[in-house]
């Protein structure tokens, strides 16, 4: 790129995620060129064994508006767990997993279990998207009209106007911007199995049933275990259908005490007979040859000022890399599609020259830091409540749900309801 030369405005995402593809597809439909580099190659990429379901609910609308409308009409046939489901939920029920009596029903805003591996095939139609490019390093160049430079192991690079970091908790684009030592994850001692299994036809029939979406519980022995449709291929073909599973507790054992894949479904088994149904059934029918790692709960706060990185306004952060968010009370991926709505919108007046890249970038990190930290301090407060049956009633789905947290307007409620009370 040759110096004071005039460049067309052009991005560069990392990671070929939801909140990636979704960046890259709103960028696309303002005219802003975009490239997607993915550190996976395609196989890999196309054929992870691991797959889970995330929840959909009032991150939905902006997943519509950043898609073109001829996608708009087909995402719930493309992205659904059960493709099959056309009902419309207004809550999700919570059960005590020793009894099986109901405790109460989680609000959300039509809440939907969508697939990753769907929604990433979804959002990638039309996209650009590199694979094979892990991330060696990022520059920016003064002597090149401030251009940001991608240099990947395998030797190319890519160059832009502005680099967002797209790829995941362990994000490698946060370690440039913000360095290794405030880049470092913060780890939850909490652990989780998350796996996904078919079953026997006639048990798959029984589970799916009891609710259409999925069956969670939290147990007197601070463990939680969750049971959703993952696919339905076939809705006449039980035994083709995927459940995902996870269970979650606090402390002991940690992924050290488990080394192998025989000692973490024997532990899991060994708390099967503690359990009501319908996780009972569900625990004796686990298949034998099941494959997961013990994973552990991390999280990670845009709790600082990175402005006076050397490579910003020229690199920003979206999605798990700017805010690892505890997963119990389905934010994560709510809060990564409004970040890529809320980018697009600041970025989408720079080539006009309504913004700079300064003004644009600063806008979005301001937006996304405050709604992130907000939601970090519910969900890491559900994390720690829900895995201590004496504080369960504290978690804030109680109050809340599945909803956006808005603390003034939550407040403002709370202060009218102390002020009926004391009317009366």
């Amino acid at each position: 790129m040759a110096s004071g030369t005039p460049q067309p405005f052009n991005v560069i995402v990392i990671g070929a995620g939801s909140t990636g593809l979704l960046l890259a597809q709103g960028l696309k439909q303002n005219g802003i060129p975009c490239t997607v580099y993915e550190r996976e190659d395609h196989t890999t990429y196309q054929n992870r064994s691991r797959e889970w379901g995330m929840t959909l609910h009032w991150g939905a609308e902006y997943l519509s508006k950043c898609i073109p409308p001829d996608l708009v009409a087909s995402i719930n046939d493309n992205i659904c767990c059960d493709p099959f489901f056309k009902g419309k939920l207004t809550s999700l029920p919570i059960y005590n997993g020793a009894t099986g009596d109901k405790l109460f029903e989680m609000e959300g805003m039509d809440p939907r279990r969508v697939s990753r591996k769907k929604l990433r095939t979804f959002l990638s139609q039309g996209i650009d998207v590199q694979y094979g490019k892990r991330l060696a390093s990022v520059t920016v160049d003064a002597d090149a009209g401030d251009a940001v430079t991608a240099v990947f192991e395998d030797g190319t690079s890519a160059s832009g106007s502005l680099l967002v970091g797209c790829d995941g908790a362990h994000s490698t684009v946060r370690r440039f911007l913000v360095g290794e030592e405030l880049a470092k994850e913060e780890i939850m001692d909490i652990q989780m199995f998350n796996v996904s299994c078919t079953f026997p036809p006639e048990i798959a029939e029984y589970l799916r049933s009891i609710h259409p979406i999925f069956k969670h519980s939290y147990h007197p022995d601070n463990f939680t275990w969750w049971n959703s449709i993952q696919d339905v291929a076939d809705p006449d073909k039980p035994e083709t259908w995927l459940f995902q599973n996870l269970l979650s507790w606090p402390g002991s054992p940690r992924p050290e005490d488990l080394p192998d894949q025989a000692s973490r479904l024997q532990f899991w088994r060994d708390r099967v007979s503690r359990y009501a149904e319908p996780w009972a059934t569900i625990g004796k029918h686990l298949p034998d040859d099941l494959a997961f790692p013990t994973d552990r709960t991390v999280v990670w706060k845009p709790d600082m000022d990175w402005s006076s990185s050397p490579l910003w306004p020229r690199v920003t952060l979206a999605g798990d890399a700017a805010h690892a968010i505890p997963p119990f009370r389905g934010q994560g991926l709510n809060n990564a599609l409004q970040d890529a709505a809320k980018l697009i919108d600041e970025l989408s007046a720079v080539p006009p020259g309504s913004k700079t890249l300064s003004e644009a970038v600063a806008e979005y990190e301001k937006e996304m830091k405050e709604r992130a930290l907000l939601e970090m301090k519910v969900s890491v407060l559900q994390a720690e409540t829900v895995h201590n049956w004496a504080r369960l009633m504290e978690a804030p789905f109680i109050k809340h749900g599945m909803n956006k947290y808005q603390e003034e307007k939550q407040e403002q409620e709370e202060e009218k309801k102390k002020k009926k009370q004391e009317a009366n």
